[in-house]
């Protein structure tokens, strides 16, 4: 009886079953840019290449995005060609798909706080406005859920001088989404900023749009948003007031992964502000990070960065830019 009982616990468990002939039991957390998160009974959580993933077994209810732009919801089953799955749709429909065309999987039976994942990265950087090495801390979570993306990131570059320590350059923001097609979808951004090089003591922008997920492919995406974003902005000189800015913002989001020779992903954020109220005012955001990874959830990460203001408030430099070396922890 005891045995029984085992046994029809593990059933109802996901099973995930790898080329090399490897057996994870357990829950199925997320899948996003070729990897898989799974929760293992015995090995905890472990982030699995799709490649690699020889049949799929879940019990629990997905929202599954391809390449092809295809959104549905159901469980997944095994089909008889390795490296494939059946998708048992909600509305009794099956579908046969390579695991690799699976752009990506959100459990939507999960609680809060197993939808999150992220990184922290701790490392050194190199920056225009001081010539010097400096301390840099950063950290991106995400929240899936059925129709919203949430992401928030942080990043901060300190210096240490004759016992002073300083916040040269900070930045953190919360980006959503929400899709109301399988190409489409609704975006807000919520940011603060900091950037002594450009004489921006801090600057608050609100900003909502629409955007469009231009290209889904097998190895990498690329996003287009647009609309208006509302800007509070102070500048470093003495005795200045806060000003409020329109501005209308185009926003490009890339991201590439390559897991064979070598294992590589490359994320960038480019983003153009045009001004409304401040005429022939143009601002351009960028930043790219490059990411190796060392050991199990290690990376060794590389991020240039660009910002350029044609029209800084102080009227001092008007280009900043600078390269950030870090380690970091994926979970």
């Amino acid at each position: 009886m005891l045995i029984f009982f085992n046994l029809q616990t593990m059933a109802q468990k996901d099973s995930v079953y790898l080329s090399n002939g490897q057996i994870l039991i357990g829950k199925i957390e997320n899948a996003s840019l070729g990897i898989l998160t799974f929760d293992d009974v015995d090995l905890k959580m472990q982030n699995v290449k799709l490649y690699k993933i020889k049949r799929i077994i879940t019990f629990q209810r997905f929202r599954i995005e391809t390449v092809n732009n295809d959104i549905y919801y159901g469980i997944l089953k095994p089909s008889l060609k390795s490296n494939y799955s059946e998708i048992l749709a909600d509305d009794n429909k099956k579908i046969t798909i390579a695991l690799t065309d699976i752009s990506l999987l959100i459990s939507l039976e999960k609680s809060f706080f197993k939808r999150l994942s992220g990184n922290l990265s701790l490392g050194m950087s190199y920056t225009k406005s001081s010539r010097l090495g400096q301390f840099t801390i950063s950290s991106t979570v995400q929240y899936p859920t059925q129709l919203f993306e949430s992401e928030l990131s942080v990043s901060s570059i300190n210096s240490i001088d004759t016992s002073k320590f300083s916040f040269d350059r900070e930045n953190i923001s919360f980006f959503s989404n929400y899709n109301i097609s399988s190409t489409w979808f609704i975006a807000g951004l919520v940011q603060y900023q900091r950037n002594m090089e450009l004489s921006i003591a801090r600057r608050f922008q609100e900003m909502g749009g629409a955007g469009k997920k231009i290209f889904v492919r097998k190895n990498w995406q690329l996003y287009g948003i647009s609309g208006l974003a509302v800007n509070q902005e102070k500048s470093t000189e003495a005795n200045s007031s806060t000003t409020v800015q329109l501005e209308i913002p185009a926003m490009l989001r890339f991201n590439f992964f390559k897991f064979r020779h070598p294992d590589i992903q490359i994320t960038t954020n480019q983003t153009m502000y045009v001004s409304l109220t401040d005429k022939g005012r143009v601002r351009v955001d960028g930043n790219t990070t490059f990411s190796w990874q060392l050991i199990r959830y290690f990376y060794l990460d590389i991020n240039p960065y660009t910002n350029f203001d044609n029209k800084p408030p102080a009227g001092t430099s008007n280009f900043d830019f600078g390269v950030v070396i870090s380690i970091s922890y994926k979970f």
